[in-house]
């Protein structure tokens, strides 16, 4: 069976008009009470929240993994030009979903010679997103699933299945 996982732009825009109301919201709160501005003026903070919202629409586009597709033999991350890499599940030393509010799909290939294509060194960095609060090993890749439809919640699911099933080749239950 065949998943796959993009990002939606219904999700996303709810995503950026939740944040927007809230982050409007303590503008508003912080002109009233520190500025005596009336609470509905928008034009003071509203160009800065609607350039911060393109930009992360854009950066969010221009960034590679996704769309993501999980099959029975592989897994299929997205270069951001468009072309797929495989990496075989028996390949793949570590798929987990980190964080909540801004989960992050993390990648760490076994052995980076058996992808498809084989990328080089430099094209490593190009596929999924630098995460810059720790360091990465050098074939992990970081892929962001801010508003990837089906939910998170599916990603994990097939994961712990697909992974489960490469790495259980010999049952925990035996002895040899």
């Amino acid at each position: 069976m065949e998943v796959r996982f993009r990002r939606s732009s219904r999700r996303l825009l709810g995503r950026i008009a939740c944040v927007g109301l809230v982050i409007m919201s303590a503008f508003a709160l912080v002109g009233v009470i520190a500025f005596d501005n009336s609470w509905y003026d928008f034009f003071p903070h509203g160009p800065m929240l609607l350039l911060g919202a393109v930009g992360f629409t854009a950066q969010l586009r221009r960034q590679g993994g996704l769309p993501l597709r999980l099959t029975r033999d592989f897994l299929e991350l997205t270069l951001p030009g468009g072309a797929p890499v495989r990496i075989d599940w028996p390949d793949v030393a570590l798929a987990e979903v980190r964080g909540r509010l801004g989960p992050i799909l993390v990648v760490d290939v076994a052995d980076p010679e058996r992808t498809r294509p084989v990328l080089s060194r430099w094209e490593w960095g190009r596929l999924g997103m630098w995460d810059m609060t720790r360091v990465r090993r050098p074939h992990e890749i970081h892929v962001s699933l801010i508003a990837v439809t089906p939910d998170v919640r599916r990603l994990r699911a097939e994961l712990a299945h697909r992974l489960g099933r490469s790495a259980g080749d010999v049952p925990a239950d035996s002895d040899g």
